[in-house]
């Protein structure tokens, strides 16, 4: 059997990347005759010439050409999981940096933040309630919690929340004034107007079929919050994500109509080693959005 000596693979590693085994001996900080044994030692524990040496360079012969390719890939993977083994020690602990949209600040998330402190009470959790689309890696964010599907390639994503967007109402609403059975039925009914500019009008879909609704009653407002407020006092039927709308028992209008958006996504800046706050905070909240049926 092969006895396998990383250090020396190392070594010749460094040699063919700094073109000598004088450079090597600079990055690796030993004697470059330190460098030179154990390449040697290398070569006869495989019976093969891995380096040509001249006087004045070097080269690798085809048979070392292809080692080296190899061993540089192994040595990749064997750094990537200690990296690895390191975050997942590390990330037990620190900051956990969270930005979501003030609604989803206001009412999903304080509970899934504190049973996670609960749990992972060595962790901090900071979150920026904003409504903004905040550039992550310029301002140090771990974790968005976004309306997807998502377009931007540079975002790992992760479904949260699942529930499609649509009408509600309250049933209290709905005893007095009845439940809109056609599209054309909601001309009748009183209406709670959102008042983003790519709600007016609100596109949505019924069915497979492409509809924009005006909702346009005498209420009107900009924050989810405030209209699902109204909506729950009975004072019409209003647009809300269906994680709003299902934390305070609001009825569904017109089942088939729905919203383009269809949930809640996790997204943060790719990179090869995600935290293992991160991670543990994602599982954690799928875990509890779960448990409250939101998904």
């Amino acid at each position: 059997m092969l006895r396998m000596r990383i250090d020396e693979i190392n070594v010749f590693v460094h040699v063919l990347q700094a073109g000598s085994f004088a450079g090597a001996a600079r990055r690796l900080r030993m004697p470059a005759t330190t460098v030179s044994a154990k390449v040697a030692a290398l070569e006869r524990r495989l019976g093969v010439t891995l380096i040509q040496r001249t006087t004045r360079k070097l080269r690798a012969t085809p048979a070392g050409q292809a080692y080296f390719q190899r061993c540089r890939a192994g040595l990749r993977e064997i750094e990537s999981a200690e990296v690895e083994l390191l975050e997942e020690a590390e990330g037990l602990s620190g900051v956990l940096r969270l930005t979501a949209s003030v609604d989803m600040a206001q009412t999903l998330l304080p509970r899934l933040i504190g049973s996670f402190s609960d749990d992972y009470p060595t962790i901090a959790v900071e979150l920026t309630a904003t409504d903004r689309v905040v550039d992550m890696v310029e301002e140090g964010i771990d974790l968005a919690v976004r309306v997807g599907p998502l377009r931007d390639s540079s975002l790992v994503t992760r479904a949260f929340v699942t529930g499609p967007s649509g009408l509600f109402a309250s049933q209290t609403y709905i005893e007095r004034h009845g439940m809109p059975a056609r599209l054309e039925d909601l001309r009748h009914h009183q209406t709670i107007g959102f008042t983003k500019p790519w709600a007016r009008p609100l596109p949505m879909l019924l069915g497979a079929r492409k509809v924009k609704i005006e909702l346009s009653g005498r209420l009107a407002c900009d924050d989810l919050l405030t209209v699902r407020a109204l909506v729950e006092m009975g004072y019409g039927i209003g647009f809300l994500p269906g994680y709003l709308a299902e934390q305070v028992g609001l009825v569904r209008v017109l089942p088939t109509l729905r919203s383009p958006l269809t949930g809640l996504y996790f997204a943060y800046p790719a990179q090869k080693f995600v935290p293992a706050r991160v991670r543990h905070f994602i599982d954690h909240a799928i875990s509890g959005a779960r448990q409250e049926k939101l998904r």
